[in-house]
């Protein structure tokens, strides 16, 4: 028989006409955080954090019955939908658990899916097809998502539905009041701005409203009673847009109407940006790299749209290969080239108003909702040979509502890791220059007379720049400024490791930062694990290491250390099977990264517990 999960609500499994008893609090708790990541893991700790705001030592076990009582619950449950009939499935996956079920059966996916579908409606031009989806979007919710599930990590990570539900609230009657209903409009926009009295957009919608309903007095009205609310709570003035429009109604230049839907738009006419930075005048030891990413991404030119990911450690040269190869790819004066640097954590919603207003779009024609952006971006670049640079991408959920979905569109995205979430991208990986290449790179900086002066220094300051292109080329503008510094001079100072990041940091070419943004990357027990392991020989550190380090446990232990692999701040092994030679199976720290966590650590050098002697040797 199908199975429904109701979410936008109180939560509850139904089969047929009839909900099932699904337990108590932490059943339903347990049952929530599975459908608020439905199709994907979620570790048992990240369970019992969310459960329990002190767990008890029990707590493993507990979950581990509910998790058996749930598949009881589901056992010979059938999902009927999207015409398919599948059984859901709550499956067991390394350190945690994931409920594999139909998208259609979980009420807030397809809230989501149906936004995101109206949203290219929209941008289509289907205003009112998009507001009719809309509308039954907003339908589905029957009160507070979750709201009988009591636990405070559950309401906390369901939080974000509700945001988007105000968000598609809003851009429905934005639409609506575009096709010339704001006299409807106007008794449900006086309850919302009741209710929510500091959601501006809210109060700009019933103020345009009011004006066009010919109620000009109380549009003024509305605006003054948001500037008492947002002085006298918030210590703040109205935003801009708000301003603005209570000047238009005060001077009655916009036209009240009676009814009828405003006039039609011109048609958007994009302007040409052309926002790539300079590339670099050399790149050294990426030739093939090159070749690969333009001979696949030319094969965008009149297909589908192509992306690429670039990745690696930092200060490997992600940036200067990406906006190289978008140079090669865009040419000709109608191709649009845009750049966005997203600096790891910065909002899609934020980036999207970037691309639009960098294409010619003023503010009041951009979209609130992030999903109608995203819309209004593709719309923009259907029909233009579009070349995007997202530089310093931290994830696939940042990526995906940037990417352009015309023929002929490419997107280069640059990343600590790479992002294989993202489907169909080609995906390079850097690896730092070999000497040879670091050697070719500072001659070519320097010039190669001062270079082959001092063969030896040269070598030092190469070895000492770990192949990354970012400290070579600091090195070489600290040694161009300091003409009166010999090479073996500058090379005794990198040798000494409390100083070597100093000195391979100019002006921007800045590799401190670079590195401390990606240690910053993990969280605070990976980045106390990290200082405990810096002191190990070489950097390097087994498993093993690690586990005694995070007092025995290895499922902790795992978990930290492949937070330090996926930020590049540890190197993984070859491989870990019990054939591969013992010196191939350990962690090696990026010696740059190892460099800071020393620099910044207050406590002397102390032995690993557990390792005898240096094993690595140097």
């Amino acid at each position: 028989m199908s199975i429904l999960f109701r979410c936008l609500g109180d939560l509850e499994v139904v089969r047929g006409n009839r909900v099932l008893p699904a337990g108590g609090p932490l059943q339903l708790g347990l049952l929530a955080m599975l459908l608020l990541h439905a199709n994907h893991s979620v570790s048992a700790d990240r369970i019992v954090a969310t459960l329990w705001p002190d767990p008890p030592d029990t707590a493993l076990g507990q979950v581990q019955t509910r998790v058996w009582r749930l598949r009881q619950l589901l056992h010979g449950s059938v999902v009927e939908a999207s015409g398919v009939r599948s059984h859901p499935k709550l499956v067991t996956r390394t350190g945690g658990y994931a409920l594999m079920v139909d998208p259609a059966a979980v009420d807030h996916l397809v809230f989501d899916d149906e936004v995101r579908r109206a949203t290219e409606l929209l941008a289509a031009g289907h205003p009112q097809d998009a507001a009719a989806l809309l509308r039954h979007a907003l339908s589905l919710f029957r009160g507070p998502p979750f709201g009988n599930v009591p636990a405070p990590g559950v309401q906390a990570e369901a939080a974000p539905i509700e945001r988007r539900r105000l968000a598609a609230l809003e851009l429905r009657i934005e639409v609506e009041l575009g096709l010339g209903q704001h006299t409807h409009l106007i008794a449900e926009l006086q309850e919302l701005v009741a209710a929510h009295p500091f959601q501006e957009r809210l109060r700009l919608h019933l103020m345009r409203a009011l004006h066009r309903s010919g109620r000009r007095a109380e549009a003024v009205g509305a605006y003054r009673d948001g500037h008492r609310t947002m002085v006298d709570g918030a210590g703040l003035e109205p935003n801009r847009e708000l301003k603005d429009l209570h000047q238009v109604i005060l001077r009655s230049d916009e036209p009240a109407g009676a009814g009828g839907a405003r006039p039609a738009p011109p048609p958007l006419r994009p302007r040409t940006a052309r926002e790539l930075p300079a590339g670099p005048v050399t790149l050294v030891g990426r030739c093939d790299q090159v070749a690969g990413l333009v001979g696949f991404l030319e094969a965008a030119d009149g297909a589908g749209p192509r992306t690429a990911v670039i990745s690696g450690p930092p200060g490997v040269g992600r940036t200067a290969l990406a906006v190289s190869v978008a140079h090669a790819l865009s040419k000709e004066p109608t191709h649009v080239q845009l750049f966005s640097r997203l600096d790891g954590a910065a909002s899609p919603c934020q980036v999207l108003h970037q691309l639009l207003r960098a294409q010619g779009l003023a503010d009041v024609d951009i979209p609130a909702d992030v999903h109608a952006r995203s819309a209004l971006f593709r719309s923009v670049t259907a029909s233009r040979r579009t070349v995007l640079v997202l530089d310093d991408a931290d994830s696939e959920d940042v990526v995906r509502p940037l990417l352009p979905a015309g023929p002929g569109t490419v997107t280069l995205v640059t990343s600590l890791r790479p992002l294989t979430a993202l489907d169909g991208a080609l995906q390079v990986d850097l690896d730092p220059l070999c000497a040879a290449e670091g050697m070719r790179l500072l001659q070519a900086l320097l010039g190669p007379e001062r270079v082959d002066a001092e063969p030896d220094a040269a070598t030092r300051i190469v070895a000492a720049c770990v192949g990354r292109p970012l400290a070579l080329r600091a090195a070489a503008a600290r040694l161009a400024v300091r003409r009166h510094w010999s090479l073996t001079r500058y090379a005794a100072v990198l040798d000494d490791d409390e100083h070597r990041l100093g000195a391979l940091s100019f002006a921007d070419l800045d590799l401190r930062s670079a590195v401390a943004a990606s240690c910053a990357r993990v969280d605070d027990r990976a980045l106390a694990l990290l200082r405990r392991l810096a002191v190990a020989p070489d950097g390097v550190f087994t498993a093993a290491d690690a586990e005694r380090l995070v007092e025995g446990s290895r499922h902790l232990a795992d978990e930290l250390v492949e937070q330090l692999v996926e930020a590049r701040v540890v190197r993984p092994p070859a491989s870990d099977r019990a054939d591969v030679p013992v010196g191939d199976r350990g962690y090696r720290i990026d010696e740059l990264c190892r460099l800071l966590v020393l620099e910044r650590s207050s406590s002397g050098p102390r032995r690993v517990p557990g390792r005898e002697g240096n094993e690595s040797g140097r």
